[in-house]
């Protein structure tokens, strides 16, 4: 039993001949009635008797009938559904990504994707970086954002967007608004992020450059956000080392100081890891695409505190 036997058999049913039936088919009428025998040869028994210049149903055409109706309209419920997720107006994705990627960037980027598609529903998990990698590899996100590459059979990744870290301070510390060399920070306490995060990577590996860890620091504080760490620094818990986006808007409104470094480089990469293609979502796949595209991101990004520098 197949649906174009179920459309032909409904349509005769209504119309009461197979002629009629086939020219609103589009279809022979050697090619209808082959539909209809090939159905009743399947049922093993008759659906319609001729009647003078008329078919009717029989008693087991009539009882077919509302069971036919039902399954039709759950095909055409079922492909409305397909077309939808073909065209991405329907779709649940599943995101997962580093707190400051998470809680400063994407937002206002999964704000616009949704401009573009409504109708998807979108979820988004937040963890550090080791925890996105794995996420990604358990296949609990559809796409994730970390601070350095995931690796890992069927997972893709590649670079997406730079990130700069900047040194913090609370607006009345000595260091505000000063340069410094690297060694004068040795004097103070630092809040830095946990180990993993791709930010304290990055601050390390630069660190290391200039012979310097953070053990040469008067105390180490380790928190396991970007926002932990600029709480602390404006607790007065020691200087501190976060994203420029985290940062932009206290830094813009006074409430935290800023210690440029000489010689210190702290950028560092975000990059956009996904399973393969082969067994990605077409939401997912959309959502790719859109956050892939670097000027749609710089526009929806461009107001943010910090992002010209």
């Amino acid at each position: 039993m197949n649906i174009k036997q179920l459309e032909a058999f409904l349509l005769i049913a209504q119309l009461k001949n197979f002629t009629k039936a086939a020219a609103q088919l589009d279809m022979s009428q050697p090619a209808i009635s082959f539909q209809i025998k090939s159905l009743e040869e399947e049922l093993n028994i008759s659906l319609f008797e001729r009647a003078e210049k008329k078919v009717v149903l029989t008693e087991a055409g009539r009882l077919l009938f509302p069971v036919a109706m039902q399954m039709i309209r759950q095909y055409n419920k079922i492909r409305a559904g397909i077309d939808d997720l073909r065209e991405v107006k329907a779709g649940h994705l599943q995101l997962g990504a580093a707190p400051v990627a998470g809680e400063c960037l994407l937002p206002v980027i999964i704000g616009g994707f949704r401009e573009q598609h409504p109708a998807v529903t979108v979820s988004l998990q937040i963890g550090g970086s080791a925890q996105v990698a794995q996420w990604i590899k358990d296949r609990d996100v559809e796409i994730g954002i970390a601070g350095y590459p995931v690796k890992a059979d069927g997972v893709e990744c590649r670079p997406w967007l730079t990130d700069r870290l900047l040194v913090i301070t609370p607006p009345w510390h000595p260091l505000c608004g000063e340069e410094v060399p690297l060694a004068a920070l040795t004097n103070e306490s630092i809040v830095v992020r946990e180990v993993g995060s791709g930010s304290r990577q990055a601050l390390e590996q630069q660190f290391l450059k200039h012979n310097i860890t953070l053990d040469q620091f008067t105390s180490v504080l380790e928190l396991g956000s970007a926002q932990a760490v600029i709480n602390a620094v404006r607790l007065g818990l020691g200087i501190g080392v976060v994203s420029r986006w985290a940062a932009g808007e206290l830094l813009k409104k006074g409430d935290l100081g800023e210690v440029r470094v000489h010689g210190l480089n702290l950028s560092y990469e975000f990059y956009l890891a996904w399973n393969r293609p082969d067994k990605e979502s077409l939401a997912a796949r959309a959502f790719r695409v859109f956050i892939s595209d670097e000027e749609i991101v710089q526009r929806l990004i461009s107001d943010m505190p910090y992002n010209h520098k």
